[in-house]
């Protein structure tokens, strides 16, 4: 989970381009949660700018460039969950672009699905249950909650996502496939065995103790990332055994993602990255 636990929220803002609007709800706040009843009109579909970077201006429509614009790609190594050769996935985290934490209730109560597994077993992408049980397994054995809490918490705050950014090509719950299948891309596209693999970090054999004696520096996993896609990462650690790795982005139009320096804190000083018991 995330370190931040402030609270910040930029303006929500919209400009026309000369393009056609579309009406849709208006976002308010209530209490320490958003709540999205409302939010201001937004451009119609396809004629979003698509050079627009997120975080560097204010007066774009959030279903043009996402309004939470700073973003981690968290990748877990559990040695008992996942392929052997690879990390999975925690989690997208949407942050404000001032890298504080969203709501923990999520962005929109209306869109708070529990039954994740069933609005992916009913879309249109016919192997994505398959990969997410491959790549963003639970490490508690329960992937359907662990979706659904992914998906509450973070996922209904892209605001590029929104259903009314559709406009009348909205099928209901496209945005939740669209969420996690990008998210499946992203870490494919990034990914973090293979960028460590290349730079001749892999997994050790298994020792057992509080202090494995088989261990990686911080510096060598951060030059690998480095080596691999000119940015480091932050770097979680349970004691010296590796669980994470974050990798943060920012957005180019609607959603292409590219990666940044990182904002958070590593737990890091040796790191034990042991072979997967699977």
């Amino acid at each position: 989970m995330h370190l931040f636990t402030t609270l910040s929220l930029a303006a929500v803002l919209c400009t026309v381009h000369g393009a056609p609007f579309v009406r849709s709800p208006t976002l308010v706040v209530q209490g320490n949660a958003l709540d999205i009843d409302m939010l201001p009109p937004h451009t119609a579909p396809g004629t979003c700018p698509i050079d627009t970077i997120s975080c560097q201006r204010t007066d774009i429509d959030p279903c043009c460039s996402p309004q939470n614009g700073l973003l981690v790609l968290a990748q877990q190594w559990d040695t008992r969950w996942g392929p052997s050769d690879q990390f999975t996935v925690h989690g997208l985290w949407p942050d404000t672009c001032q890298g504080k934490q969203l709501p923990g209730s999520g962005c929109d109560h209306t869109r708070a699905y529990s039954n994740i597994t069933d609005i992916l077993s009913s879309s249109n992408d016919p192997d994505i249950i398959r990969d997410m049980n491959s790549l963003w397994p639970s490490n508690k054995g329960d992937n359907n909650w662990f979706w659904s809490h992914e998906w509450v918490k973070h996922g209904t705050c892209v605001t590029t996502l929104h259903p009314t950014c559709y406009a009348d090509s909205y099928l209901p719950y496209q945005e939740v496939t669209e969420y996690f299948r990008s998210i499946l891309d992203l870490r494919a596209k990034y990914n973090v065995h293979a960028a460590l693999n290349a730079s001749g970090i892999v997994p050790t054999e298994p020792e057992t103790g509080r202090r494995p004696k088989n261990t990686y520096s911080l510096d060598q996993f951060k030059q690998a990332i480095r080596d691999a896609w000119g940015v480091e990462p932050n770097v979680k650690c349970r004691g010296r055994q590796l669980q994470e790795v974050w990798l943060w982005f920012q957005v180019r139009g609607r959603d292409t993602y590219y990666p940044v320096e990182p904002r958070g804190q590593d737990t890091c000083h040796r790191i034990s990255y042991q072979q997967k018991s699977t």
